[in-house]
């Protein structure tokens, strides 16, 4: 088989259509071309055809790989799974996992610090949130294990005070119990360990005192005392109590409350 013709595509410049005996056989990218020497009047065998398309196949997953890290820094795995969904074989894949790595492309010794310092600088997620989003990514628990050790318990208390503060910022109207429960709570589910989630609860609290809560009791049972004022007494009461409790009152000090502020529920007179 002889190369008849050699087309430059108009979409694509850095590729090109070979024909063979004035039919249209298969397209290259530019460095394959090169690299085959393919010009007009070669003859071609079909194992050199062959050759030529599975390493046209290589440079178009390259070519593509390459695109996709020059977004941003990725992990050998995130490479992997773009290729997969860019049709790239099994095979063809490894071959460019290769030549990235020694184009020095990928790192995922590089590409773990970086993502820890991006991660720790940035945001305020707790250290084993980092380590759970490192294993999906692909990075092996020995360099995970390598790495962590960037985000110093320091940095790891102030980004959980830093959470810890909105927190408590939204919950103005919940008891310090409940509120400190719910920072807590919350600085686990990003990550953080035990002994931090307290610390920073504690500093995030640390302003509100028993006159806050009862400050803030009191104005909770003045909205639900108007909420539930078209019940029966005993049941506005009842309901009234519950809805405080939710919200992390103390039975007692509910009862207290309203004793020391001489507070009770009457019948609303009927129009």
């Amino acid at each position: 088989m002889k190369i008849t013709a050699i087309t430059a595509q108009q979409k694509n410049k850095e590729r090109y259509n070979i024909f063979v005996d004035e039919n249209y056989l298969f397209s290259v990218d530019e460095a394959v071309l090169v690299k085959f020497q393919l010009k007009k009047n070669k003859s071609l065998t079909n194992e050199e055809i062959d050759e030529i398309v599975e390493a046209d196949e290589i440079r178009k997953g390259l070519n593509r790989a390459i695109q996709f890290l020059a977004r941003r820094v990725r992990s050998e795995k995130e490479v992997r799974d773009y290729l997969k969904k860019q049709e790239i074989s099994e095979a063809h894949i490894s071959t460019v996992i290769q030549k990235l790595a020694d184009m020095n492309y990928l790192d995922d010794a590089e590409f773990a610090k970086l993502y820890i310092k991006t991660q720790m600088k940035t945001t305020t997620k707790g250290k084993g949130k980092i380590e759970r989003e490192l294993v999906e990514k692909g990075i092996t628990r020995e360099l995970i294990t390598d790495t962590v050790p960037l985000y110093s318990e320091d940095l790891q208390l102030e980004n959980a005070t830093k959470e810890a503060r909105k927190i408590a910022r939204r919950g103005k109207k919940t008891s310090r119990k409940i509120l400190t429960q719910k920072i807590v709570t919350d600085l686990l589910q990003k990550g953080y360990s035990i002994e931090l989630s307290k610390k920073a609860a504690e500093v995030a609290t640390m302003d509100l005192n028993e006159d806050s809560d009862e400050q803030i009791l009191g104005e909770q049972l003045e909205k639900l005392i108007r909420k539930n004022k078209r019940l029966d007494p005993k049941k506005a009461k009842q309901k009234t109590i519950q809805s405080l409790m939710q919200k992390g009152f103390q039975y007692d000090t509910i009862q207290s409350y309203l004793v020391e502020h001489e507070i009770v529920f009457e019948e609303v007179e009927q129009d």
